[in-house]
């Protein structure tokens, strides 16, 4: 078939097909505020023939698109608009202004923030902007903080970092994209996740075990893919001011503009600053270290109206943070003794375009382009030891997609390219690689209504360090009825550990470093890490008082043939790294319940149980800093006029696994396991308006009942000796936190 059209860039949103049926209303709502049913209006999905009609009630029955999520509604006497549908189970209330006003159609529904997809075969949480404003969600890394899914922690002592897990495993086994585009790779590994500000987010879809080989074969244990505020769909403005006990203030203002009908841009910015140096457990060292950010993003997006669509944008991001001692915080400071000074330094832009192209004669059929370019430089310092790193990666990615005879069979076809320019110094270390991976994908996807789907896919990759490897990946869904769901996924993945950025808290200690070499030939002299993921979900939807709930399970297996070992254990003064030698694997059970008792106010409660072991020289062994045991209930209530928002989170943190200290003096030994304890977290949000503007004020607490690790610094008196040790961080650094902050929106 000729193509007509050449692109630069961009990648068409995958849209699952589904045959569901979606139902709703069309009101009015009038001059007097009453509420009235409009008939005869058309809806229709964008670039099909798949329409309906509300009747006399304003009542209607679509069905749902695979080939498009943008619900068209046109009714005489109103002005036409569209609306992204991402939750099609949901009774859609599509409420219409009378056609003097008419500015916007848009959906209402209760929700408790999370929503879950029951047709996808991959199994994929939604976290929508009502899930991030339930807690103080200034940034990417704390915006899963009322999420069972995924565990967020303290990376250490001194850096004020904080680090996830996903599946018993750390962030980095998990794929992290930012709009379906690599994200949290190499320099960003550690760092990356507060470099994405809350009020930029969207959403956030969270998928668990293997994930789509159209993304590529990095995802082990999942994906989380961020979606940014998008120009064509935004508010005009967006302004958020946050500060905390600990002084940290945060300003956020995101602005949206359409020049034309095809034609939008946005601005993103943020400006974040910690001046206070506390040190409330009276260790000679700063609890959270001071520092600023600055962190700006230009999007632009264009709609020709004829199947044509264009993303692309730039950003740029400084990062800067000083901790450690200081003299504030020492006691009985003395000008002749040095203090130990920590400083992080993250300087990062990038440029990207995504661009697409609906061939509107033939259903179903698409093609785009990613493209993608970074720069990131990284220099710190850890008392007398320097890192530094930059990084330079260009990464392409090209999809088709097409059906084959019916929408019930489609497939995805594509080719990607990765360039990854990596230099790195630390201590006598220097290492410098050029990853350069061409990789060619096939993914079809099979749907027999609503009973059974599947997704398979096989991707095909040379990388010029570990010649060709293949990637397979199997999706399946079958529902037992329309309310019983269960789910199977399996596949394989690969990376290259990033032993610098990865493990960069354990810098924050006097370890010498030692890399036990495989092949000099290779990235760090290892091999890289290859591992598989199977998993099945059982999803059951039910009423509690003529209202929703579900209860959900979770079963995932994470196996390493090959891994990169970051041993702790074998000596206390040492940071032992080397290739896997035996098993190596992570098994997690997740339950879940979600219900509504009263109207407006969601229950969510889960429990999670976690088995990860890795042979490490002296045997198989728990692997440190991972709970086995892990218990979590959120409440949320809102008010009938909408005007209060009420949020409590009580999570419960097993027991973790500490790295041995036996060797060590008796004064700087610690226990094997740490102790178990609650978290408590709430807010409460205050809506109303101002003209027509939305404006919220929203006061909140973390760690509420105070609780703190003790002794989170070994050797913090001495800290220049061989003993110390900043990394052993297992619970809350800094006590109770109280926060406020306000949001004002014009839509």
């Amino acid at each position: 078939m000729k193509i007509r059209y050449l692109l630069a860039l961009l990648c068409i949103v995958n849209i699952t097909c589904i045959k569901a049926q979606i139902k709703g209303k069309v009101v009015e709502i009038g001059q007097k505020n009453d509420t009235t049913v409009v008939p005869g209006v058309t809806l229709v999905w964008d670039k099909t023939s798949i329409a309906a009609t509300t009747d006399k009630n304003g009542d209607f029955n679509i069905k749902s698109s695979s080939e498009s999520n943008k619900l068209i509604i046109k009714a005489i006497g109103y002005k036409s608009d569209t609306i992204v549908v991402t939750a099609v189970n949901k009774f859609l209330l599509l409420v219409l202004k009378n056609g003097l006003d008419l500015q916007e159609i848009e959906i209402v529904y209760y929700s408790n923030g999370t929503e879950i997809s029951y047709l996808n075969p991959i199994k994929t949480e939604i976290l929508t902007e009502r899930s991030l404003m339930k807690a103080a969600c200034c940034n990417l890394s704390e915006s899963f903080e009322t999420n069972p899914s995924i565990d967020v922690n303290f990376a250490d002592a001194v850096s004020g970092t904080k680090q996830i897990q996903m599946l018993g495993l750390s962030g980095q086994y998990a794929q992290i994209t930012k709009e379906n585009m690599p994200y949290m790779r190499g320099l960003a590994g550690n760092y990356g996740l507060t470099f994405i500000p809350g009020t930029w987010i969207q959403s956030i879809q969270l998928s668990k075990g293997a994930g789509s080989v159209v993304n590529g074969y990095e995802s082990f244990t999942g994906q989380i893919n961020t979606e940014l505020q998008n120009p064509e769909h935004s508010d005009k403005l967006n302004f958020n001011a946050y500060g905390n006990e600990n002084g940290r203030n945060e300003y956020n203002l995101n602005l949206a503009r359409r020049i034309n009908e095809k034609f939008a841009v946005g601005i993103l910015s943020h400006a974040s600053f910690n001046p206070l140096a506390q040190d409330l457990n009276k260790d000679g060292f700063a609890d959270i270290p001071t520092g600023k950010q600055y962190n700006f993003m230009n999007k632009y997006a264009y709609n020709s109206g004829k199947g044509f669509e264009a993303q692309f944008g730039g950003s740029y991001m400084k990062d800067t943070r000083d901790g450690g001692q200081f003299k504030e915080t020492v006691k009985n400071y003395s000008d002749t003794i040095p203090l130990y000074k920590i400083g992080i330094d993250n300087e990062r832009w990038e440029v990207y375009s995504k661009t697409g192209f609906v061939f509107a004669k033939k259903p179903g059929t698409s093609m785009g382009l990613q493209l993608s370019y970074l720069n990131h430089d990284q220099i710190n310092f850890y008392g007398n030891y320097i890192y530094t790193g930059a990084q330079k990666t260009f990464y392409a990615n090209y999809i088709f997609q097409g059906i084959l005879r019916t929408t019930s069979n489609t497939y995805k076809v594509g080719a990607s390219f990765l360039n990854d320019d990596v230099n790195e110094t630390f201590r006598l270390f220097k290492y410098k690689r050029i990853e350069q991976v061409a990789g060619t994908f096939l993914e079809f996807a099979h749907n027999s209504g609503e009973k059974f789907n599947m997704i398979a896919g096989i991707r095909a990759d040379y990388h010029n360090y570990y010649g060709l490897f293949f990637t397979p990946r199997l999706h399946l869904r079958y529902a037992f009825t329309h309310s019983s769901v269960l789910r199977f996924s399996g596949g394989k993945a690969l990376r290259t550990a990033n032993i610098f950025a990865d493990n960069s808290y354990l810098m924050a200690s006097s370890r010498d470093w030692v890399v036990e070499s495989a092949d000099l030939a290779l990235p760090y002299g290892l091999k890289p890490e290859i591992g598989y993921n199977y998993g099945l979900n059982f999803t059951q939807r039910f009423k509690v008082n003529y209202r929703d709930a579900y209860v959900t399970l979770d079963v995932y297996r994470t196996d390493f043939t090959d891994q990169v070992v970051v041993d702790v254990d074998n000596n206390t003064q040492q940071v032992l790294i080397y290739n896997l030698k035996g098993p190596s694997y992570s098994n997690t059970m997740q339950f879940e319940f979600n219900m509504e008792p009263k109207k407006r106010f969601f229950l969510k409660t889960a429990y999670r149980y976690v088995d990860t072991k890795v042979n490490y020289k002296q045997g198989l062994f728990q692997k440190p800093m991972v709970a086995m045991h892990r218990a979590f209930i959120n409440l949320a209530y809102e008010t009938k006029n909408n005007h209060w928002q009420f949020d409590l989170t009580t999570q419960y943190n097993g027991t973790k696994r500490l790295p041995k200290t036996d060797s060590n003096p008796l004064d700087y030994q610690r226990a094997n396991y740490s102790p178990e304890f609650f978290n408590l977290m709430g807010q409460i949000t205050y809506l109303t308006k101002i003209k027509r503007a939305d404006f919220n004020i929203y006061l909140g607490v973390e760690n509420a009942l105070d609780y703190k690790q003790t002794n989170q610094i070994v050797s913090s008196d001495m800290p220049f000796n061989k003993y110390f040790d900043a990394s052993m961080v297992w619970g809350p650094i800094y006590g109770r936190m109280l926060y406020l902050g306000l949001r004002y929106k014009i839509k």
